[in-house]
């Protein structure tokens, strides 16, 4: 197991860590700021009080408790309680319009983002900024509902008007734009925006990495390494910069430089949390799991609660196939609340390591549909039932999945279909990917699979008018025109149709070594042995593929370059020793 690809996997490097407190990604269908509990959709009470006090300092401000203004609120709370949160938006918005009151106006804005209606959330902003124009929270809250219309000058501006109110909170203030940049998904214009940011401009650290932060996330690593270098040339202790340089490192597979960097901070007495959990990863990743084992050990005596210690922890117990102490770890993630829904999954590694298979299936399918580790929750699941035989209850299992998740059926009847031929069921395949086609007609993998699938129980006909069809939606795809080129020269004697397949493929992906392999291979059955040897050979340079290398061999023996043939029967013999061309090759020949 790669720990730190586990590990990194479970932390969703740039998100974690970041307390996204202040602007919900309300495009995007995060949370609100506003509390709200996961048994259900009811905002948390409010209590009614004649004063309250806003961040910005100001007097406190009564509220003039009319008997309309009190039907309002509590009307609101009531609805919110009962979850009917359109209602109660609706009501704190009547509310906030017949007092003037900053307190209130900012507790409908925020109330509002639960309905995730733009309208609702704009009208209950623009009624707060009305009252309350130095209330720096309001321009941030907008800030999504900016980048909704591409308006990134305005997010600049609405930033820039925040953070000159509340210069206290400015990394909160930055790591809310960065979370609603990051969900955007724009590099160039996401990092362009924080460059034009009034603090970037100051040479502000916070904003600078903020930059830096953003840019990681969005797999800009060189662009992300100058900026913390250009940090840490100015603070060369700060423990945070030190551990985001140690990541961009380990990302270079510099592993020993990262170790070297933060070793003696992370070492140091009265080191970070932070700084020593990114020194134990590395070292996890590095081999020396005892020593990353002793520094999660301490951080989990000074936290028990840390779930990222304690997920760490559970990963090196795996890596020992301690299954009994990993099985404690991830039950009290579980404990937790497991809040990135993949406990579950490492519950049934764990398990199937114990050799509870039944307990082992259950966590399996526990594992929640949002979580990253649904996919191969799903793909043990299934693994593990056709270990024990269980065929019909896999598919079963697809078959819910399928109804369950409309909007990757496709992938699923995929995945059954590869499934089946794995276990020696390719009618079985064929007939899912009938089924798939009838379901979603055209669609081009199903086309493919099927063709590949139609192939390995010789029925060509199939495989040639799926291949075809695919050609006639999408002339240029060189994976179809390679294959029904590589099929008509091994199964037809259409070489002559074939090699213009093939040769039209390689105009589209030059040196591709599986499209030099083919045009090799209908060289040698158009009688041109030399052209074939000098195809082939370019193949096996590129890719030595088992398959590339028993045809070379064959094209060599037939040339009488028979001990050279050997020598190349004997390379693929070393990479895979069953492969069927080559044991049928060698068989037919060297006898």
């Amino acid at each position: 197991m790669d720990f730190l690809q586990q590990l990194r996997c479970y932390l969703k490097p740039f998100i974690a860590s970041i307390p996204w407190v202040i602007v919900p990604v309300l495009l995007f269908g995060c949370v609100a700021t506003a509390k709200q509990t996961d048994e259900s959709n009811s905002l948390e009470p409010v209590e009614l009080v004649e004063a309250e006090q806003t961040k910005t300092d100001q007097a406190e401000m009564t509220l003039p408790l009319s008997p309309e203004l009190v039907y309002y609120i509590l009307a609101a709370e009531i609805a919110g309680q009962r979850g009917e949160l359109d209602i109660a938006v609706d009501l704190y918005n009547q509310a906030a319009e017949i007092t003037d009151s900053p307190a209130l106006a900012g507790r409908s804005a925020r109330v509002s983002t639960f309905s995730r209606d733009p309208k609702r959330i704009d009208r209950a902003l623009t009624r707060w900024q009305e009252v309350s124009p130095n209330e720096a929270e309001v321009y941030v809250m907008r800030v999504p509902f900016l980048l909704m219309e591409d308006n990134y000058p305005e997010v600049v501006k609405n930033i820039n008007k925040a953070l000159a109110l509340d210069p206290e909170n400015k990394a909160q203030y930055l790591e809310s734009l960065a979370a609603n940049l990051s969900e955007k998904g724009d590099p160039e214009r996401g990092l362009q925006t924080i460059l034009e940011l009034d603090a970037y401009q100051n040479d502000d650290p916070t904003a600078r990495f903020t930059y830096a932060r953003l840019a990681a996330y969005f797999q800009r690593f060189e662009v992300a390494e100058i900026a913390v270098n250009g940090l840490l040339e100015e603070y060369p202790e700060n423990e945070v910069y030190l551990g985001m340089k140690a990541d961009l490192l380990q990302t270079f597979n510099k592993s020993e430089e990262a170790l070297k960097l933060i070793a003696k901070a992370a070492e140091r007495e009265g080191a970070s949390e932070s700084l020593r959990f990114t020194y134990g990863k590395l070292l996890g990743e590095s081999g020396q799991s005892e020593k990353a084992k002793a520094i999660f050990e301490a951080l989990h005596l000074e936290n028990p609660d840390n779930p990222d210690v304690i997920f760490a922890l559970g990963l090196l117990a795996l890596e020992r196939e301690d299954g009994q102490t990993a099985k404690s770890f991830f039950s009290q993630l579980l404990q937790l609340g497991d809040g990135s829904g993949q406990a579950s999954y490492f519950m049934g590694l764990t398990e199937e390591m114990n050799n509870n298979l039944d307990s082992a299936l259950v966590w399996f399918a526990s594992v929640p549909m949002d979580s990253p580790r649904f996919e191969m929750a799903q793909t043990r699941y299934i693994n593990l039932l056709a270990e024990q035989g269980k065929i019909d209850k896999a598919r079963q299992h697809l078959q819910l999945l399928r109804q369950e998740r409309p909007q990757q059926a496709i992938e699923f009847y995929l995945f059954e279909a590869a499934f089946l031929r794995e276990q020696r069921l390719p009618d079985e395949a064929l007939n899912i990917l009938h089924e798939a086609l009838i379901a979603y007609p055209g669609n081009l993998d199903l086309l493919y699979n099927r063709a590949m699938v139609a192939e390995s129980v010789d029925e060509l006909e199939i495989l040639e008018t799926d291949l075809r069809t695919i050609l006639k939606i999408d002339p240029m795809n060189s994976q179809a025109l390679n294959a029904l080129g590589y099929t008509l020269t091994d199964r037809t004697d259409r070489h002559a149709e074939a090699l213009e397949l093939i040769n039209k493929a390689l105009e589209l992906r030059p040196n591709d070594p599986y499209y030099l392999d083919s045009l090799g291979w209908v060289y040698y059955r158009l009688g041109d042995l030399e052209k074939a040897e000098h195809y082939l050979r370019e193949a096996v340079a590129i890719q030595a593929e088992v398959e590339f290398v028993a045809h070379l061999g064959e094209v060599l023996w037939v040339q009488n370059k028979k001990r050279e043939a050997r020598k190349y029967w004997e390379r693929g013999k070393k990479l895979d020793a069953d492969n069927k061309v080559l044991l049928e090759t060698v068989q037919r020949l060297d006898k």
